[in-house]
């Protein structure tokens, strides 16, 4: 228990010189045989130079470092945006293909019947059974091959 106190205390009393150091500033200085020596208070009789205590990390919470943090957070929410609209152009684009591919395979039916020969009927506006000329039938046949044309290439 008397370990755990003196050991409390010591780490106490460093802290305290640290603090102190801190607050003080370090001195530098040279000796007589041109060995350069730091400390924390000035030796009496010597030239010494005084040294600023270097900035704290920028991480550390006291210091608000917000040069480009604005700039930065800025830039990532229109990458965000940008991935946003991204992927919703992406779902319009595959909605749109599926229904290329329906309009697609619609059109090819439509070809084909039409193709066919013979008595082509249709129904009605009004639900009555309805026959096409050659001149319609033509008409159906280029309008269908328009239609394959727009929706049936990649």
């Amino acid at each position: 228990m008397l370990r755990h106190l003196a050991v409390i205390g010591v780490l106490l009393l460093i802290a305290n010189t640290s603090a102190a150091a801190d607050a003080q500033g370090i001195y530098k200085w040279t000796d007589a045989q041109g060995e350069v020596h730091y400390s924390q208070f000035p030796p009496p009789g010597v030239k010494t130079e005084k040294l600023n205590a270097p900035p704290p990390p920028a991480h550390s919470p006291g210091v608000l470092n917000t040069g480009g943090a604005q700039e930065q957070l800025d830039k990532f929410e229109q990458q965000n945006k940008e991935k946003l609209q991204g992927a919703k152009d992406a779902k319009q684009w595959v909605e749109i293909q599926k229904i290329r591919r329906s309009n697609c395979e619609t059109a090819h039916k439509n070809l084909t019947s039409l193709q066919r020969g013979g008595n082509v009927r249709y129904m009605g506006p009004n639900g009555e059974i309805l026959r096409l000329t050659d001149e319609e039938r033509k008409k159906r046949i280029d309008e269908a091959n328009k239609q394959i044309e727009e929706n049936c290439s990649p």
